[in-house]
C-alpha cells in the first residue's frame, strides 16, 4: 500500500508543480479518503477559473468511486471546473470531463480516454 500511496503522491505533486509553472496558483489536498468534506486531490486557480482535479496514475483502465464522483460534482456546482486526470504511464496526462466519467458510470478505460481525453495543453 505504502509504495501506491507513494506513487500517486508523486503523480499529484508533478502535476502542481507544472499547473504552477503554468501561473495557475495550485494545492494540492492529500485525503486518501480520511476527512468527511469534498476535497479532490489538486486544486488549481487562475485568472478567475477554478480547476479541481481527483487523480489516478494507472497503467491500465480503472473504476473513480462514486464517492469521489460525488465529492467533484459538489466543487462543480460551486462554480469550478471538475476533472479526473489519468497519468498514463510513460505519456504525461489526459484529462476527462466529470460529466463523460459520470455518464460512462465511473468507468475510465484506454478506449474511453482516447475518445474523450483532453491533454493539459487542451485543458488551460
Amino acid at each position: 500500500m505504502v509504495k501506491k500511496y507513494r506513487k500517486g503522491y508523486i503523480a499529484e505533486l508533478g502535476l502542481v508543480h507544472k499547473l504552477s509553472e503554468m501561473g495557475y496558483m495550485t494545492i494540492r489536498a492529500p485525503r486518501s479518503g480520511r476527512i468527511n468534506i469534498a476535497s479532490p486531490d489538486v486544486v488549481a486557480v487562475k485568472n478567475g477559473k477554478i480547476i479541481v482535479i481527483e487523480c489516478k496514475s494507472r497503467k491500465d483502465g480503472f473504476n473513480v468511486k462514486k464517492e469521489q464522483l460525488n465529492e467533484l460534482k459538489k466543487w462543480s456546482q460551486a462554480g469550478a471546473k471538475a476533472y479526473i486526470g489519468w497519468r498514463l504511464m510513460r505519456k504525461g496526462w489526459l484529462f476527462l470531463k466529470l460529466s463523460d466519467v459520470i455518464k460512462n458510470n465511473g468507468n475510465v478505460g484506454k478506449k474511453f480516454a482516447k475518445e474523450y481525453g483532453i491533454t493539459m495543453e487542451e485543458l488551460f
